[in-house]
């Protein structure tokens, strides 16, 4: 018993000298950061942003940056470490007024190779903690990262979902830079100058609650001050990335279809709200994606046999002008969550499910978007908008089809099925 003492020593040295040995020299993490940024800017205006790559499906490159600026209309494009120049594929911004966005565009073969960073654990953020941003300044036309550290000055929460500031030196462009922690890790986002967030924030001050009220004066104050030099930065925690990421609704739609169909008058009335007949529209394309000329004439297969990339489309444009309420993967959700999809199905055809159960999975998908209430038919289309209690209420005539070659039931599984199969 008296060794124990004595392990207990060695294993908390070990321990001890593991973490130590986790965090790197400046010079380490500066190196590792620098291929993985990117430059977000327009093709019109001298202004950009940084942004820096994170993990995400295998066949595009997704980056992580801040909503402001792309959130601008103009065409933005994207610059890599290689000098090479991307056009956008799609923009996602984040809900809750978190100022983040994703964005994503078509590597040159089937697999984005830029490096990304490792996301770290913003909870081991303390005050007086070292940090350290890289990020491509506005100074340079060139590709070439300014790299500083800084200091941790306080951990409040702030509207746009800021919630740590730090001083540092004066960095213009640098916004959507990564934050990272003494092992390289990423545990916030760059974004605002203490300025800035006056200046972003000063319509919303009414708005605030008390703390974030408390907050904004203290930074008002400081300005007035001392901080003539505008030092001051906010980030965003990383933690919030990673929470609300898969809640991100689509900003900028490409308008692309592997079938050459035009989705310019579904994006035109559902900018203008007019929801019924965009919901007409987009019954139309389905149609016209099936190869059929009448709806009832739609089979199994030409459901089986709808092209991804106008699925794609059409839902994105859904999910952007509705905030994210409308759109088949909002539905597809419901209807596995509510219904258990194919394998509730298919375990009725082989008897696995009673008769019973399964009326009560097939109306629970309807009863749940809206489409029945008390037995009766519910589409009132001057109350639906984005703010409709029911989510996923439309599309519907896409959805539920007129095929005279299966039920509205089978109609619906078929429909989700590809969507599914389709990862939307």
């Amino acid at each position: 018993m008296k060794f124990l003492p004595r392990i207990f020593a060695l294993i908390f040295l070990a321990l001890t000298l593991t973490n130590c040995s986790r965090e790197l020299s400046s010079e380490k993490i500066a190196s590792r950061l620098e291929p993985s940024l990117v430059k977000i800017s327009s093709r019109n205006k001298p202004e950009h942003i940084t942004g820096f790559f994170v993990s995400g499906k295998t066949d595009v490159c997704t980056v992580v940056t801040t909503a402001n600026f792309v959130k601008k209309d103009g065409e933005t494009i994207l610059r890599t470490n290689d000098e090479k120049v991307w056009d956008i594929s799609s923009v996602k911004i984040f809900p809750s007024n978190i100022d983040l966005a994703l964005v994503t565009f078509q590597p040159e073969g089937k697999k984005c190779n830029y490096p990304v960073l490792k996301i770290g654990n913003y909870e081991n953020m303390k005050i007086g903690s070292s940090i350290y941003i890289s990020g491509l300044p506005m100074e340079s036309e060139e590709l070439l990262p300014k790299f500083v550290s800084g200091t941790v000055s306080s951990l409040a929460q702030l509207a746009d979902g800021y919630g740590v500031y730090y001083k540092v030196l004066n960095i213009d462009g640098m916004s959507g830079s990564p934050v990272v922690d003494v092992r390289g890790e990423v545990v916030a986002v760059h974004g605002m100058s203490d300025l800035e967030i006056i200046q972003s924030l000063e319509s919303e001050k009414a708005s605030l609650y008390d703390a974030q009220k408390a907050t904004f004066q203290q930074i008002v104050e400081r300005i007035e001050t001392y901080d003539r030099l505008n030092t001051f930065h906010w980030g965003i925690p990383i933690n919030l990335f990673q929470e609300y990421r898969g809640k991100a609704v689509p900003h900028y739609v490409p308008l692309v279809s592997e079938a050459g169909l035009d989705y310019t008058k579904l994006r035109d009335l559902l900018v203008a709200g007019n929801w019924e007949e965009a919901d007409k529209e987009t019954s139309t394309l389905i149609l016209k994606l099936t190869g059929q000329v009448w709806e009832r004439s739609v089979e199994r297969e030409d459901l089986n046999n709808l092209s991804c990339k106008d699925l794609s489309t059409i839902d994105k444009l859904w999910l952007k002008y509705s905030n994210g309420q409308f759109g088949f993967s909002v539905q597809q959700k419901i209807y596995d969550s509510v219904s258990g999809g194919w394998y509730v199905w298919k375990a009725y055809q082989l008897g696995g499910a009673t008769k019973e159960y399964y009326k009560r999975y097939k109306s629970a998908f309807i009863e749940k978007v809206g489409w029945r209430k008390a037995g009766k038919w519910n589409l009132v289309w001057e109350s639906v908008n984005p703010n409709t209690p029911y989510l996923g209420h439309i599309p519907f005539r896409a959805v539920m089809g007129a095929s005279e070659q299966m039920l509205p039931a089978e109609r619906i599984k078929l429909f989700f099925s590809r969507v599914d199969a389709c990862r939307l």
